[in-house]
This record gives structure tokens, sequence and C-alpha cells, in this order.
């Protein structure tokens, strides 16, 4: 095996966890205090704070998307060790 083969699981992987997302409670919960949330800031912003606001949004969820996939990353290293595999070739 090597290191890259966890790039080819990378989409498998993106799939898997949204599946397990949408099937539990607490992220349904979550998402929905969420989106209210965000819905207050619409009506109580003007435009340009809105954009602001966004733009803040993208940048975070991107920040814990790449902590999110090197966390599923790290673990299967640490499984592939466990296992004794070897991902370096």
């Amino acid at each position: 095996m090597r290191e890259n083969i966890l790039d080819e699981f990378q989409s498998n992987i993106m799939e898997r966890l949204g599946n397990i997302y949408n099937n539990n409670n607490e992220y349904k919960k979550s998402l929905a205090k969420e989106i209210k949330l965000f819905n207050q800031l619409q009506n109580n912003f003007n435009r340009e704070q809105m954009n602001m606001v966004e733009d803040y949004q993208k940048a975070m969820c991107a920040t814990t998307g790449i902590c999110e996939l090197l966390a599923y990353r790290q673990g299967m290293r640490d499984l592939a060790s466990i296992l004794g595999v070897n991902l370096n070739g």
C-alpha cells in the first residue's frame, strides 16, 4: 500500500461521512440551530455586513473541512500501523 491510497479513498470517505451526519440527530439539531441563527443575521444585517459574515463562514468551514480530513487520514494511518500495514510502499 502507498500513502496516496488515502487520496484514492477521499471521495468515498467524504460521502460516507455525509451519510453519517445526515443520520445523526445531534447533528441535525445543531444544523437547525445554525440555520436559525444565520436567518436572524440576514434579517438584521445589511448586505455588506452579510457579505463579511458569509466570507467568514466560508473560511471557517474550509478550515474545519481540512481539519476533519486530516483527522480522518491520521486515524487511517494509525489503524494501518496497528494492523502492521506499511502505507509508504
